[in-house]
């Protein structure tokens, strides 16, 4: 057989990228970029009662698994090519590299939320959390190691004809085998170990706790699940049930002239509104609300995308998914038995989540670009309080009721201190910048003041309701870790810890709607239920929008348990 050109001594093989190039790929990804992560969790097993023998093994067998699964990803890259391998190489470091920066700094458990949050469409959010520090890490772990990886698979490397392709691809099984069993024996170790720590079966999938905990295999299977999730999505949009069709809904005092104002918020806490007990007075004015009725809720998801999936369907029609999964969502959310109802609906966002907006089917709707480009020179700063101008026209284009208002605030999104003016800056000293090194008393003061200057948008908004039969209902997407072992939110829900899902549920009625003596008793038994410390959940979003305004429904389209004002 003749010889190829690559097959002649003293020619560099082209056709086979270099073993240790794939094996330095693996290696520093599973064990560099992950080294703090380790010697973290080193210390977590052994404050868990772990003994110094097995918390080594715990984590020598995460690290191993890690590794295995690595290599395995690097030998699939160089079997698509040399160039497949080249630039999934280098963008797998400078993903992981960033990846690694948040978790390090922030103890961040980077999962399917985190990776939603990062793809949605609101980038300005995401670009907030970029500062220099990030920008220096990704640099010196990032981009560094991807320049001289990249200089070392285009290395020259001359070989004898002795080594064919046969040999070749005898030594890529070799590895793959190997990779294989060690990454099958580590997760092996991992569960076992896992099991005797937690006396029998762990809450949770073992290997899904280590694929999520470290890089690359944190961010990779959460964009797999993004994309499967969204793809699933896709094909069972036009399969959705409609409760709106399926079920019949009585109205027991007429709807006519009724304003519904829906305001969801961001991040925000019950455990930090001073009308729920909160040490701190961060709502003064919605204090003195008389027709107002607060709940401590728990949200269903812990990130914006997944819990606007979830939070205004009925339980009935969402089946919430197993350990790290996603819920699936049958059903179409509460708006479409409001437009049943013979409600117009309108939606104002200072985000960006168009794929939740445009399944509200609104009649017209205004996101954040818009909404400061239409503001006056003087109101160009990104605040809540721009909502309240497009308020005022969506009720002078509608003021004869039977109207739907959505409004999406950025609430107490991190930064925290961009989300209010310098005005409401109560609680000092405050975390001012993504790169300021703040403690956690800093980033609570912050936290609080976006608090107090939500309470002030609220107010506003009542203060805007209060000639007409009106209904508002707040409540956040989710809430956030502030220092409290870990920041922010968009943990896996199976691991999420519990502040990451504290969110608040407020209910108010305006003296004219409350003036109706079958609103007025529906509230009565809201009040109560409030009164007797009942906590709510976003599980009683459908039924309790469409209850407190007394509308029933006798085939099952509002279930009375889910009604808190039943």
């Amino acid at each position: 057989m003749p010889m190829t050109p690559f097959d002649r001594p003293g020619l560099a093989r082209r056709d086979a990228p270099p073993f240790v190039a794939t094996l330095l790929l693996a290696a520093y990804q599973a064990l560099c970029l992950n080294a703090p992560e380790f010697w973290e969790r080193l210390g977590a097993v052994r404050d868990a009662g772990g003994t110094p023998g097995s918390s080594a093994l715990m984590v020598a067998a995460e690290a191993g698994l890690v590794l295995g699964v690595c290599l395995l990803l690097a030998l699939l890259l160089a079997a698509l090519g040399r160039a497949v391998l080249l630039i999934g190489g280098v963008a797998m470091i400078l993903l992981s590299a960033a990846a690694s920066y948040y978790m390090v700094r922030y103890d961040v458990v980077i999962g399917y939320g985190i990776v939603q949050a990062v793809m949605a469409s609101d980038q300005a959010l995401s670009a907030e959390m970029v500062g220099r520090d990030l920008l220096l890490w990704v640099l010196l772990l990032g981009v560094l190691p991807a320049v001289a990886w990249w200089r070392l698979c285009f290395r020259r490397v001359v070989r004898p004809t002795s080594v064919s392709t046969r040999r070749v691809w005898s030594i890529r099984l070799a590895m793959s085998v190997s990779a294989l069993s060690l990454a099958l024996a580590s997760h092996a170790v991992v569960r076992h170990t896992a099991e005797q720590s937690a006396g029998g079966k762990p809450p949770v999938s073992a290997s899904g706790l280590v694929a999520h905990r470290y890089v690359p295999t944190n961010w990779l299977s959460g964009m797999a699940m993004t994309g499967a999730n969204r793809a699933t999505a896709a094909m069972r949009a036009n399969q959705l049930s409609d409760p709106a069709e399926r079920f019949t809904y009585l109205e027991r005092s007429p709807l006519d002239h009724v304003t519904v104002v829906l305001v969801i918020g961001e991040t925000t806490r019950h455990d930090h509104l001073g009308l729920l007990g909160y040490n701190r007075d961060t709502t003064p004015r919605l204090r003195g609300e008389a027709g107002l009725v607060a709940f401590r809720a728990e949200s269903c998801d812990t990130s914006t995308r997944l819990s606007l999936a979830c939070m205004f369907a009925r339980p009935e029609g969402v089946v919430t998914g197993a350990g790290f999964e996603p819920d699936r969502i049958d059903e179409h959310k509460v708006f479409s038995v409001f437009r049943e109802l013979g409600f117009s609906i309108e939606l104002f966002a200072m985000q960006s989540e168009v794929g939740f907006y445009q399944r509200v089917e609104p009649d017209f709707y205004k996101m954040r670009e818009v909404i400061v480009a239409d503001a006056s020179s003087s109101q160009r700063q990104v605040f809540d309080g721009l909502l309240l101008p497009e308020v005022d026209s969506s009720l002078d284009r509608h003021p004869d009721g039977r109207h739907l208002i959505v409004l999406h605030k950025k609430g107490s999104h991190y930064l925290y201190s961009q989300r209010y003016p310098r005005e409401f800056a109560r609680w000092q000293p405050e975390c001012l910048d993504a790169d300021d090194h703040c403690g956690r008393a800093e980033l609570v003061n912050a936290y609080d003041n976006s608090v107090l200057y939500g309470d002030h948008v609220l107010a506003e908004l009542f203060d805007r309701l209060k000639g007409r039969k009106a209904l508002v209902v707040f409540t956040s997407d989710h809430g956030e870790s502030i220092g409290d072992g870990t920041h922010f939110h968009g943990t896996p829900r199976a691991i999420a810890p519990p502040e990451q899902r504290r969110v608040p549920l407020p209910f108010w009625g305006s003296p004219l709607l409350l003036s109706d003596p079958v609103h007025r008793e529906a509230f009565e038994r809201l009040r109560q239920r409030a009164q007797s410390g009942q906590l709510a959940s976003h599980q009683n979003l459908f039924a309790s929008m469409l209850g407190c305004l007394s509308v029933e429904s006798r085939d099952g389209g509002v279930t009375p348990a889910h009604n808190l004002c039943h």
